[in-house]
Parts: structure tokens; C-alpha cells; sequence
């Protein structure tokens, strides 16, 4: 359901949920797969969930090609992606 410019005004930013797996584990390298099941909870709408994990990929882009604080490495063809802050 789309969004006025006054419904949008009154959310709130929250945290990135990705960006806080990473950098409350900074030595472990996590798949996407990986990341969207530690992020998911049992019970939680999946297609709010999908929006939110989708949102908070989008938004780390500066951490990962710009500040470069997020580290990334394809093995075996798998994207993995660890906070190197």
C-alpha cells in the first residue's frame, strides 16, 4: 500500500538489522541466506520481512562500495560479507 508524503513523515528511521549482525560479529562471514534466517523470526509476516531485509540491503550499499566497511568474499560462488569496520 503506497504512502502519502504525511504517512511517510511520521515513521521513524529504526536500525539497520543487517548492519547490526555484522558489526555485533565481526569475525564471522555471513551468506545472504545466512543473514535473512538470522534476521527472521518465527511468526513474522514475510512479506514484511522481505520489505525490511530488501530496505536494509539497499541502504549498507555506502558501507560496502564506498567506506568499504563491510568486507566481501565469493566462495565457491557464495557471497559472503563480513563488518570490517
Amino acid at each position: 500500500m503506497p504512502l502519502t508524503t504525511a504517512e511517510y513523515n511520521k515513521g521513524t528511521e529504526g536500525i539497520n538489522e543487517i548492519e547490526a549482525l555484522l558489526r555485533a560479529h565481526p569475525n564471522t562471514a555471513y551468506s545472504l541466506h545466512e543473514i535473512e534466517e538470522a534476521l527472521i523470526g518465527p511468526g513474522m509476516n514475510r512479506t514484511k520481512h522481505l520489505d525490511v531485509f530488501i530496505a536494509d540491503l539497499a541502504l549498507l550499499a555506502p558501507l560496502l562500495f564506498t567506506e568499504k566497511k563491510i568486507g566481501h568474499r565469493v566462495i565457491d560462488g557464495v557471497p559472503y560479507f563480513r563488518w570490517q569496520g
